[in-house]
């Protein structure tokens, strides 16, 4: 399995990830931290961009410590900037600083340890890049089978392409080269393969409300400052002065300032961005981040708007005045978690607190206007699961992907002849499911075929009579540099998940299953390594 993807930095400049995801991309690992220690300034945009579109990713500390205390400070402020935040490939520490090649054996290993104890407390995966003269010369050997290693190995005359007589025989993941060209990217950027997926989840995805409850108790007490100084700090430099980490997160992701202002609905805006990207979180906020009027009239002209608590919606305060996030809802009492507030009893509203605090209402009072829904794609609305089954249907296309909400983050992949429950919601193009193993999601309409209903596959052309998809034509050989193999015949069709790129020179059995898509090309139905199915144009396969 080969699953290939980015690695990027400030030097990309802003990327336009839309782009990136159209061509398509397996991954991305994205530089988290400068050398001064500084979080990299285009991080939030490229965290938020990778959310947004559904692109799996990690990220990666270039290290210049050279004592434990230094790799400490270094570790603790990678936690510190992901804050919780989910990721889905590892913390990769980056070891290739000259002064620290000169380290003992013994030195550089209580370093990567001390690194790999601080990440993976804080629930990361964790795990080490460097070039393969490190990995041969420099890496203690015992550490070599105790961590999975990204390896760097590119020519002096790197063009961007991957060269398999480089290819190194150690490692998950190989960084190929530094000079690649992708659309939605200005100039050079690195390129990458891993052997490993990390986003393949064996137990059941975590799902959108979860992730966004993990990140909201991750920042309770966290205390507004007095000054632009120690802005990731929970509680350093605390004062009165509405200077907080939210409000400069949101000016790098190149909206409004907001800094030094009044920052309660800015905060839940920065929970939004992080789960479904700033242009999906602008929606939910109605473009008035900064105002809870704003959230409530945008939400009440969307059809959002309701005088009802559900787990997840925000909630708006003493007409406009403030706003929160429902936690949980337990009878006739809400828990909220709020940001520029302060902890108090029951109905205690507080609009400028300082802090980040979980508060309790009860349903009926009067202090609150009503309640912004959030499609988290999943259906509950008093704390519990409402699904609500009826019927059953089933997948006609191999690869179907299942996501969290309608063209959403992938949380899971179907087969054809797969069977779940639907609950007859729509929205648009997509139908709600509950599939065993993966839960509440979003798969495509066309896709689908209610259980004793007939409707229509996917567009095809077939070889009438003659075909049969269990049966192997031939073996072939890939001559594209990148070839995808996508879930049907033709470019609109998206990459499957288990092996969405082939490499030249691969081989794979092209099977009795010849299709034509909507542009008139030809597409080879194929199989590789002897188990992973799915279509790629016959253009650039040829008889083995």
């Amino acid at each position: 399995m080969e699953i290939k993807g980015i690695d990027v930095s400030s030097y990309q400049g802003e990327i336009d990830w839309k782009t990136v995801n159209e061509y398509g991309m397996g991954f991305a690992i994205l530089r988290i931290s400068e050398k001064s220690n500084a979080r990299d300034s285009q991080f939030e945009n490229n965290y938020a961009g990778c959310i947004q579109y559904g692109i799996p990713v990690g990220v990666y500390k270039y290290s210049y410590a050279l004592t434990v205390a230094e790799i400490q400070q270094e570790a603790e402020k990678v936690v510190d900037v992901l804050d919780g935040r989910p990721l889905d490939f590892p913390v990769f520490l980056d070891l290739e600083w000259s002064k620290q090649r000169a380290l003992s054996e013994s030195a550089l290993t209580t370093l990567i340890k001390t690194f790999w104890s601080v990440i993976t407390t804080a629930g990361y995966k964790f795990g080490i890049y460097c070039n393969m003269d490190w990995y041969d010369n420099v890496i203690p050997d015992a550490l070599k089978d105790k961590y999975d290693f990204w390896i760097a190995r590119y020519p002096a005359n790197d063009d961007g392409w991957l060269q398999e007589r480089l290819r190194p025989s150690v490692g998950v993941g190989w960084q190929y080269s530094s000079k690649a060209k992708i659309p939605g990217i200005n100039g050079n950027v690195d390129r990458d393969v891993f052997y490993k997926d990390y986003a393949d989840k064996e137990d059941e995805p975590m799902g959108l409300w979860e992730k966004t409850k993990q990140l909201l108790d991750a920042q309770v007490g966290y205390l507004e400052k007095r000054s632009n100084s120690n802005l990731d700090s929970k509680t350093g430099n605390a004062g009165y002065n509405n200077y907080t980490k939210y409000s400069r997160d949101v000016n790098n992701m190149g909206l409004m300032g907001c800094q030094g202002q009044p920052w309660c609905a800015v905060y839940q805006f920065w929970i939004c961005a992080q789960i479904f990207g700033k242009q999906k979180a602008l929606e939910i906020m109605g473009n008035g981040f900064y105002n809870c009027n704003s959230v409530k009239a945008r939400s009440k002209s969307k059809g959002t708007w309701h005088s009802t608590p559900k787990l997840g919606s925000l909630v708006i305060f003493r007409n406009g005045a403030h706003i929160g996030r429902v936690i949980a809802i337990n009878g006739n009492t809400i828990r909220t978690n709020e940001g520029n507030t302060s902890a108090g009893g029951l109905n205690t509203v507080e609009a400028n607190g300082g802090c980040v605090a979980e508060k309790s209402y009860t349903i009926g009072n009067s202090q609150i206007d009503g309640y912004v829904w959030i499609d988290y794609g999943e259906d509950f609305s008093d704390g519990t699961d409402c699904w609500k089954a009826t019927g059953t249907a089933t997948a006609t296309v191999d690869n179907l992907y299942v996501r969290a909400y309608p063209n959403g983050e992938i949380i899971g992949e179907l087969m054809k002849g797969n069977r779940f429950e639907i609950n007859g919601v729509t929205s648009g193009k997509w139908t709600q499911v509950n599939v065993a193993g993966i839960g509440v999601g979003w798969i495509w309409t066309e896709y689908i075929q209610k259980d004793g209903v007939q409707t229509a596959e996917p567009p095809k052309q077939e070889i009438a009579d003659k075909q049969d998809k269990t049966q192997r034509l031939f073996v072939g050989k890939v001559t594209a540099s990148a070839l995808n193999v996508r879930t049907w015949a033709g470019t609109e069709f998206p990459q499957i998940k288990s092996y969405p790129t082939l490499n030249r020179g691969n081989l794979v059995d092209v099977m009795n299953y010849t299709q034509t898509a909507n542009d008139g090309s030809k597409w080879y139905y194929i199989r590789i390594a002897g188990k992973y199915h799915g279509f790629v144009s016959a253009e650039y396969i040829e008889r083995q």
